[in-house]
């Protein structure tokens, strides 16, 4: 891994060599979180929902503490505009994070490798307290949108419903559109459980797609660690009226890619999630859903048929 002071300078960690471990998986996606004190290794209250047993993971991360954190010095690949940016220093990525209130040191640090399946957390102790939990938002959330995108599913702006009779439903929305209406308006009518009301992955198991709850949810803070087959979508929008429109597979993958958590800034990343979408819009229907937010709208979805 390429070392926190001097991202040129590559350094390996013995990943089994640590004394603390917590586990947690999202979209049976395992992630195996390792540090040198009970602290490091904390998940914090959004990730506790979503713990696993220990076991084979999908990523390994490790979390250090440094006593300060140099800025990185490459060229940003992507800037947010908010907390974090990334760069490729020697094909691996490193993705700094910091606030006005620190100046330009990052207060953190996460480093994958090419294909995010290894990870290392550096902590700037010049600013952070042993309480800190590493993983705040949004470090694991980035994490598991870079590792999706190498073919292995999708996260999309989305409110997943699963009914009493296992029936799923995902409405897909920008900001905005409705999403956590939607999860209220469907929890007060019907016994239903809502994945998230915000975020969902999508990923093909034993040739069939599933909708998976996630930690990151919306005003609602619905977030379950569920998943259901995916049978439909519907993409979510407000009307003057309760109004269902089938659309075409290819406009389907553009108005799925548009509202999905795809690193558009590098090529290599983006092309399997389209790849992806375009497989997933063969075997499951997509329709534009105006709705007005009142109960006719959970009526019009139940009484609506292919």
């Amino acid at each position: 891994m390429i070392s926190a002071a001097s991202p040129n300078v590559v350094e390996a960690p013995e990943w089994r060599a640590r004394r603390y471990c917590s586990v947690f998986a999202v979209a049976g996606i395992r992630v195996g979180v390792v540090g040198q004190t009970p602290g490091s290794v904390d998940l914090g209250p959004q990730l506790h929902p979503f713990l696993a047993k220990l076991g084979d993971d999908d990523i390994e991360l490790s979390v250090e503490w440094k006593p300060t954190l140099d800025p990185c010095g490459a060229r940003p690949l992507f800037d947010s505009g908010c907390v974090w940016s990334v760069c490729d220093v020697r094909g691996q990525f490193v993705f700094d994070f910091t606030t006005s209130r620190f100046g330009d040191r990052p207060y953190k640090r996460l480093v994958t490798d090419r294909d995010f399946r290894r990870a290392v957390v550096y902590l700037n102790g010049q600013y952070l307290t042993p309480e800190y939990c590493a993983l705040e938002y949004p470090l694991d959330e980035l994490l598991f949108t870079h590792y999706l995108s190498l073919g292995r599913g999708v996260e999309l702006h989305g409110c997943g419903v699963v009914d009493a009779d296992g029936g799923s439903y995902l409405f897909v929305g920008h900001s905005g559109a409705g999403k956590s209406t939607t999860a209220r308006l469907w929890t007060r009518h019907l016994p239903v459980q809502v994945l998230s009301d915000d975020r969902i992955i999508v990923r093909k198991q034993d040739g069939r797609f599933f909708m998976h709850g996630t930690p990151w949810h919306g005003e609602a803070a619905f977030a379950l660690p569920g998943s259901a087959p995916l049978r439909r979508i519907f993409l979510l929008e407000h009307g003057a009226e309760n109004r269902i429109q089938r659309i075409s597979k290819n406009l389907a993958v553009g108005e799925l890619l548009a509202r999905s958590f795809t690193p558009f800034y590098a090529s290599r990343l983006v092309e399997p999630v389209l790849t992806l979408l375009e497989t997933m819009v063969e075997s499951v229907p997509c329709y534009r859903f105006q709705f007005v937010p009142d109960p006719s709208a959970v009526e019009k979805i139940l009484g609506f048929r292919d």
